[in-house]
């Protein structure tokens, strides 16, 4: 497996950790806490971190092939059946499992935010763009 993949699925299950732990804070806080919102958030964060770890493979095969018309083909057709499969899991998880919808659906937002602040975070470990995009992340290393 690509090195940038690891670093890269590290990062964002990081991110994924770090605001699951708020999101559960946030929902004790306001007094709407239960064993299904605990449910849900590790149901939605194993879906989202394995959904960024499947695209994350994707692309480095498609790069890797060298064919960039049929790695742009790969990489589409990955997306949709990623949201299928990420649909079905969450339907599983909230209709049978009967977890907390927001705490089930919030989390895949987690990695978005994550990638959001990337850049940010780079600058300030003075790590350039173009090193960010292909050595990965050294925060957890």
């Amino acid at each position: 497996m690509d090195p940038a993949v690891k670093k890269e699925t590290g990062y964002i299950a990081l991110w994924v950790i770090l605001l699951s732990v708020m999101m559960e804070a946030v929902f004790l806080i306001i007094g709407k806490w239960d064993l299904s919102v605990l449910g849900g958030n590790l149901g939605g964060a194993a879906i989202a971190v394995g959904s960024f770890f499947l695209l994350a493979v994707t692309v480095s095969r498609a790069v890797a092939s060298g064919k960039p018309e049929q790695a742009s083909q790969r990489v589409k057709a990955s997306a949709g059946l990623r949201l299928i499969g990420a649909g079905g899991m969450l339907a599983l998880l909230i209709g049978l499992a009967h977890t907390n919808v927001y705490a089930t659906v919030i989390p895949l937002l987690f990695p978005r935010i994550g990638l959001f602040f990337r850049p940010a975070i780079d600058r300030k470990r003075g790590v350039s763009s173009e090193a960010a995009e292909t050595e990965g992340s050294d925060l957890i290393d």
